[in-house]
């Protein structure tokens, strides 16, 4: 129990589970669902920072790490999440058991890397909240209130997006201002990403990608339809009332 005790310690996460199901049958049996409580500031003493930019998956965008499966001889790593089977550039051909690039390193499950002109600027800390609003009205205010603080605590430059669900899901545009506005489906349908994108507006007059996942501007989203959906903390707190959990049931 100490390993995973350690391991929380590092990592600044938590898991319900120590092992995954490793059948369709088992996941389906487990009472408690897989999740990770995650701590994204959690302060790391040493932590290691690599001055090169992480090497991504070309389908699931997932990053090098410990948990990956490297063929030395073939030069190709297979991502842990997706099992998608990815080359080394060049500059990893000196790769081997006995000469390991730093994020692949097993003690290095946490680790930052530095901004450079191929990874583009620094992407400001975004925080989704996703709120819970089957409450009475009583508490609704008592939420709003920590909410409050708890925008008034995250970093200057942090971007802040809301989802709340209750009898319906809703996606707040918190960047439209002149109203309250979300996006809302239905909690007992099961809604696709394609649809989601298309009732989002997200790629309106564009082409979609038709493979991969869909995370940022690389992907074909544009700044101006990511920013209908996160606004900066400092503007966000007036926002609480009038919007997110205004229209919420």
């Amino acid at each position: 129990m100490s390993e995973f005790l350690d391991l929380e310690a590092q990592d600044g996460i938590r898991m319900p589970w120590n092992v995954i199901p490793g059948t369709r049958e088992d996941a389906l049996s487990c009472v408690v669902p897989i999740s990770a409580i995650y701590t994204p500031l959690k302060q790391v003493p040493d932590i290691p920072v690599l001055p090169y930019s992480p090497l991504r998956c070309r389908m699931c965008r997932s990053i090098l790490n410990p948990f990956s499966i490297v063929d030395y001889v073939a030069k190709i790593w297979v991502c842990p999440f997706c099992f998608q089977r990815n080359h080394f550039p060049q500059h990893y051909s000196s790769i081997s058991e006995s000469n390991l690039p730093a994020e692949l390193f097993p003690q290095y499950t946490t680790v930052e890397y530095i901004s450079t002109a191929e990874t583009g600027p620094v992407v400001p800390p975004v925080f989704m909240f996703v709120v819970d609003t089957c409450m009475i009205e009583e508490e609704i205010g008592y939420l709003k209130s920590a909410l409050a603080q708890v925008v008034e605590l995250l970093p200057d430059n942090s971007l802040v997006g809301f989802i709340t669900f209750g009898t319906y899901v809703q996606v707040h545009e918190l960047g439209f201002g002149l109203l309250p506005k979300s996006y809302v489906f239905k909690g007992t349908k099961e809604v696709t990403k394609d649809e989601m994108l298309d009732q989002m507006c997200f790629f309106a007059g564009k082409r979609k990608p038709t493979t991969g996942v869909i995370a940022g501007t690389r992907d074909g989203l544009s700044s101006e339809s990511i920013a209908r959906f996160l606004l900066p903390a400092s503007e966000c707190n007036r926002r609480i009332a009038k919007g997110p959990l205004a229209c919420s049931s």
